[in-house]
């Protein structure tokens, strides 16, 4: 009899032989064996989907255990022919999902989910399409099982969705490979703050949203969810002349609360909270770049801007409050805008680049380490080296040099 640690090598070796790698994706030849690694914990929960098709395709064919793949005999959903038509299971807690593992339908239509996108998020709005994105479906065989790495990126919602088009979304088995997030713990504010090195965000770049482009947006995935009573905010902004035009710096949203950073006119910026806000005036932002950082903390509200590692005077904001979890955060829209012409006047112009944030008050030092690019502890909430970000409109990633 072969010993333990035999059967895991040859089933290690088996694995290997009878998958075959491509960009981004792992095309599972046998639809028997999928990666081994964390559970799948989709089995049972929740779903819906933009519309279904017939009784037949409901949502939670998806995610009953099976990868049979035949849609005539009930193993698969399917929606009706809609425009950006998806899918989506609510997790019922934020997980760090390592793959997102899909079986295509085997009886007929397979290139139908050509283009697809797995999105990965904190919010159910509009079905989770408005989650980054893990991956990008090229292209699935009739019946094929294929893996997408998504390298950890947290959330409680999964969503599959096919952008720009009118198309049938049917979906056999979606299986996510995950295990729960890990709050990450500090030694007052030094000591590194992720349990993994891996680096997967937008080092070395900026994000530069075009001036011609009238509803552009990037959404980004925090590495845990924000129910925080206090804060460090720290960003980098490059802008064009802005008379006193108001533009957003930094929205978050849930169906509860909002957290949102606008620079209100010339000299004058705001920080709105929880219904409340709060103003300081500061130096402006300009062409050459401005690093900015906002600090709060909810037992006596004390808030402060920082300015290229200089602090304003402080000010107590929203004592008590607590920021919560579930929303969105966005950068380049204000999701609190009454109307689509008061977006439209706040968005924003210009890069952003070296976006941090920590659910902690960084030590005075700890922000001029941030301001200078010294070291200093990772953010907890968003990190820009390991950002998770999903683009709309014309908003380019470009190098900082």
């Amino acid at each position: 009899m072969l010993h333990n640690s035999a059967f895991l090598v040859i089933a290690a070796l088996h694995w290997l032989v009878t998958h075959k790698r491509s960009a981004g994706n792992v095309a599972i030849a046998d639809a028997s064996i999928i990666p081994v690694g964390d559970p799948n914990i989709a089995v049972g929960k929740m779903s819906s989907q933009s519309s279904t098709y017939e009784e037949r395709g409901k949502s939670k064919k998806a995610i009953d255990g099976s990868l049979a793949n035949s849609y005539a005999n009930g193993d698969c959903t399917q929606t009706k022919k809609d425009f950006e038509p998806w899918w989506m299971v609510d997790l019922n807690s934020a997980f760090q999902v390592s793959a997102v593992v899909i079986t295509n339908r085997g009886d007929c239509c397979e290139s139908r989910i050509k283009g697809a996108e797995i999105l990965i998020g904190d919010s159910p709005q509009k079905g989770g399409t408005m989650n980054p994105r893990c991956a990008t479906i090229n292209s699935m065989g009739r019946g094929e099982t294929m893996s997408f790495t998504c390298a950890g990126m947290q959330g409680q919602y999964v969503t599959i969705t096919i952008p720009g088009r009118y198309e049938f979304l049917s979906l056999c088995e979606v299986q996510v490979l995950a295990h729960p997030w890990l709050h990450v713990v500090h030694d007052g504010g030094r000591s590194p703050v992720r349990d993994s090195e891996t680096d997967l965000g937008l080092q070395g770049r900026v994000l530069s949203f075009l001036n011609e482009s009238k509803e552009s947006f990037v959404v980004i995935s925090p590495l845990q969810p924000l129910n925080v009573m206090e804060f460090t905010l720290c960003m980098r902004v490059s802008v064009e002349e802005l008379s006193d035009r108001k533009v957003i710096l930094f929205s978050y949203r849930s169906q509860k609360d909002e957290l949102r950073i606008l620079r209100e006119a010339k000299g004058c910026f705001g920080l709105h909270m929880g219904g409340q806000s709060v103003m300081f005036a500061l130096p402006d932002l300009s062409t050459l770049g401005s690093h900015m950082c906002v600090t709060w903390e909810a037992e006596f509200g004390l808030t402060a801007f920082w300015i290229n590692g200089k602090r304003s005077v402080r000010k107590v904001h929203n004592v008590g409050h607590i920021v919560q979890s579930g929303g969105t955060a966005m950068l380049g829209w204000d999701q609190s805008a009454q109307n689509t012409s008061k977006q439209q006047e706040r968005r924003f112009v210009g890069e952003i680049t070296d976006l941090y944030m920590w659910d902690y008050v960084l030590k005075s030092q700890d922000i001029q380490d941030v301001f200078q690019v010294h070291q200093f502890p990772r953010g907890n909430i968003f990190d820009w080296k390991m950002l998770s970000y999903k683009i709309t409109g014309n908003v380019l990633v470009l190098p900082k040099d």
